[in-house]
């Protein structure tokens, strides 16, 4: 089995088992947090008209967060119907062998 097929079924197994779930959910709120208080960032360093590059690095960071949060949350509300499709035996034979 290659390294690319080995990555997605752990991680596939890890979303279904140890509160993945759980984990993804929580790291999508905190990504979102960090977005937020970024964001708020960015609105005073225009008023206050520091450098832009502090602007600029700051909303990168911040659209790249928001980004990431957004998979997760769509991963999180895709992985009910997704889970149903997975032939958790053939998973669990493919990481074993």
């Amino acid at each position: 089995m290659n390294t690319e097929t080995k990555q997605l079924l752990t991680r596939w197994q890890s979303l279904e088992k140890n509160g993945g779930l759980q984990r993804a959910g929580a790291a999508a709120r905190t990504l979102r947090i960090i977005g937020l208080a970024l964001c708020i960032f960015v609105g005073f360093a225009v008023v206050y008209q520091l450098h832009p590059v502090f602007v600029a690095v700051a909303a990168a960071v911040m659209g790249w967060l928001i980004a990431e949060a957004n998979a997760l949350r769509t991963r999180l509300t895709q992985w009910p119907i997704f889970k149903s499709y997975i032939d958790w035996k053939k998973v669990e034979e493919e990481l074993r062998g």
